[in-house]
């Protein structure tokens, strides 16, 4: 049976779950925001960070980024299309958004981000792999990275005593807030990556060209401690 990732956006899970990707049985990754923004030019918000002037454009290089990334783990990318947050007015209901997914990969473990920063994205793709949960499907979280880093990692989350006043918990239970799911009353399977892991995982980041500058000015996301472990929690049997 596959292991589906569910990545809103071209570059979530090689950024999140290196591991899965690099390593042994069959995986598909299945971008789910990552359509064509037709009538955008360069008007969204994401985009003029980034420098784009064309929002077409650099969608397209997004995904062709995503399959050099992918491809330095033999992986290749699928895509249901859905518009990025930053060039929609309203978001989508969640129903339609659960069949697609469910005509997209029909069976096999779902990963899903936990929505760590409450991205839109995020939740609603959070919200529509718990959806696919309560019918029954194999359905997993994973932290989101660099999301779920911005304030880091959770000490119980580390196995260690807190090394400073913050509670980066804290800023998941909020962001968890809702769904019936304590990520702390969960066993987490924390992996660290393997320096040799490691640098296969930055050289697939860095392929993200267009990403990578804001990600690192907004989430210092290329730090060892943000990008060397990965954390998922198994919700159903």
């Amino acid at each position: 049976m596959p292991t589906i990732i569910l990545s809103p956006h071209p570059d979530d899970a090689v950024l999140s779950l290196w591991r899965v990707l690099d390593g042994d049985g069959e995986v598909v990754v299945l971008n789910v925001f990552g359509g064509s923004p037709d009538g955008h030019r360069g008007d969204a918000w994401w985009d003029r960070l980034t420098g784009a002037s064309d929002s077409v454009a650099r969608m397209a290089e997004r995904h062709a980024e995503d399959r050099a990334a992918l491809a330095l783990a033999g992986r290749e990318p699928a895509n249901l299309g859905l518009l990025d947050g930053q060039y929609r007015d309203v978001e989508p209901p969640l129903e339609p958004l659960v069949e697609r997914i469910a005509q997209a990969a029909p069976e096999g473990l779902l990963l899903a981000p936990a929505a760590l920063d409450r991205h839109r994205d995020h939740v609603l793709v959070r919200a529509a792999a718990l959806a696919l949960g309560a019918r029954g499907r194999e359905v997993g979280l994973y932290a989101d990275i660099p999301h779920a880093t911005v304030y880091g990692w959770p000490a119980w989350v580390l196995g260690e005593p807190p090394d400073s006043l913050l509670d980066p918990g804290a800023h998941w239970d909020a962001a968890m807030a809702g769904t019936g799911i304590s990520l702390r009353d969960l066993p987490a399977d924390v992996r660290a990556l393997p320096p040799e892991a490691l640098d296969r995982k930055l050289a697939a980041v860095r392929a993200y060209r267009t990403q990578l500058p804001a990600l690192e000015a907004q989430f210092g996301v290329l730090a060892p401690e943000v990008l060397g472990l990965e954390v998922t929690w198994r919700l159903t049997p």
